[in-house]
């Protein structure tokens, strides 16, 4: 079963599972969380089979690895990160969540967890434990809205660990499986690894080419990053609105500071890929760090060129 298939099968399972009258609403999530015009499978929501699908991805190089486990770890993965997103957009507000959709979110915490149980057959580890990760990633999202709010000005060290942070769910599956695996702690960690650079990289590519969306909700990262890591104009002051604003951050070059920082860290998974032998990734990873390279170039020749080319035809879109 192709991975993305998996994922709709997982799911829907999931959705049998929790019953009338909230498997209506569960089979709406996509829609009411504006990650889809309209209802439809998640596989038909994120476009990559990584977002979703990681550990299937991990699990191709692991000999001995019963098929069951492998499907645990991906329900785990997949309502893990339908649970960050939701959780990020009711946070920021950016939907308004009704009853039901907080009662599905609840259902799928617990159904990711009891699946964690049976990968473990027991209690998980610390650093698989879901609850804590739920914990720093409620907390990202409020510095993160708080730091976007006010334009706070900040450094890649500080933007790059609010990523990672507000993402964290995403990683403990995969990394989950790799322990039963038997991979050990430096292959585990390697595992953490991949899966962080991948998702900074595509986050970041996220934030370059809808920062203007982003800026005229509420904020963009690629303005606190130009007043944390640019020397301010000679009137010491920045714009915020309109025009202005959209030509200070074309001058700054911080749309291309941010490419080269997402073709750097998909660089390191696709580097940790190959180590870990999961060919299939690293091949997907060479693609996207081959398409990161085209847009650093023509970024660097036409500032605002990424922006343009989303618009136009979706290039690169996650």
């Amino acid at each position: 079963m192709k991975i993305h298939e998996l994922v709709d099968d997982l799911y829907e399972g999931f959705v049998d599972r929790i019953g009338a009258p909230l498997s209506a609403s569960a089979r709406d999530l996509p829609r009411v969380l504006r990650l889809a015009p309209v209802a439809r499978p998640w596989s038909q929501v994120f476009e990559h089979e990584i977002t979703l699908g990681a550990p299937a991805l991990f699990a191709e190089p692991m000999m001995g690895v019963p098929s069951a486990l492998t499907r645990d770890a991906m329900l785990a993965h997949l309502l893990a990160v339908i649970d960050s997103f939701a959780t990020a957009r009711i946070e920021d507000e950016r939907i308004d969540a009704s009853p039901h959709v907080f009662a599905v979110l609840g259902q799928a915490r617990r159904e990711r967890d009891r699946a964690m149980l049976r990968l473990f057959s027991r209690t998980p580890l610390g650093d698989t434990d879901f609850r804590a990760a739920d914990a720093m990633t409620i907390r990202a999202v409020r510095r993160e809205r708080a730091m976007l709010q006010s334009t706070y000005p900040v450094d890649f060290d500080l933007y790059e660990k609010t990523l990672v942070d507000k993402r964290c769910s995403g990683v403990l599956a995969s990394a989950a499986l790799g322990r039963i695996a038997g991979l050990g702690a430096r292959r585990c960690r390697a595992v953490r690894a991949t899966l962080e650079s991948i998702s900074l990289s595509l986050q970041i590519y996220d934030d370059v080419v809808d920062w203007e969306t982003d800026r005229d909700r509420g904020g963009a990262w690629a303005m606190c990053l130009m007043r944390g890591t640019r020397p301010p104009p000679s009137s010491g002051k920045h714009a915020t609105r309109g025009a202005s604003a959209r030509s200070e951050v074309l001058a700054s070059g911080i749309l291309e500071a941010m490419l080269l920082r997402a073709r750097m860290h998909m660089r390191s998974a696709r580097r940790r890929a190959w180590a870990l032998r999961a060919e299939r990734l690293a091949s997907w990873a060479r693609v996207q760090e081959a398409l990161l390279d085209a847009l650093v170039v023509a970024e660097a020749d036409s500032a605002g060129f990424a922006v343009r080319a989303r618009a136009r035809s979706g290039f690169g879109s996650t």
